[in-house]
């Protein structure tokens, strides 16, 4: 009888646009962020980390030198393989790449223990053989969960 009345009075309409909306983000919203990810590069250098940007048109990089860096390296584990590596603190909440206590670094990484490793000994200067740096590849940033 309920649903007879809410149907007379298009209250059934009503409702359903704001939950239609709803739906479309909930669809859309792991789309953008897999966008976003493809076109993010974490690079390591031999005198600092970069994270170059280009998503939406606009190219964006962040640069962390590794005097500026935290002594010891964090890995936050998300689930199926994937973590954030966190190597500073004290950064502003405001950038993807930082988290809600402002702890710094590369978000959702496959294999995040091997690019600590890598850059422990870019830090160190392990990876100069001869007076030559050596470069690691490390992937693209992928979102796992």
């Amino acid at each position: 009888m309920l649903a007879v009345i809410a149907i007379g009075f298009d209250w059934i309409g009503g409702a359903a646009q704001p939950l239609a909306m709803l739906g479309v983000a909930m669809v859309a919203t792991p789309l953008v962020m897999l966008l976003q990810d493809l076109q993010t590069l974490y690079l390591i250098t031999d005198r600092r980390a970069l994270i170059l940007r280009t998503a939406w048109g606009r190219r964006t990089v962040s640069r962390t030198p590794f005097q500026a860096m935290d002594p010891d390296f964090e890995i936050l584990d998300i689930g199926r393989g994937a973590g954030h590596l966190n190597f500073a603190s004290g950064r502003s909440t405001r950038s993807p790449d930082t988290d809600y206590t402002g702890r710094y670094g590369f978000r959702c990484l496959r294999d995040a223990p091997r690019i600590r490793e890598i850059l422990e000994r870019a830090r160190t200067g392990a990876m100069r053989q001869h007076g030559k740096n050596i470069a690691a590849f490390t992937g693209v940033a992928t979102r796992n969960a």
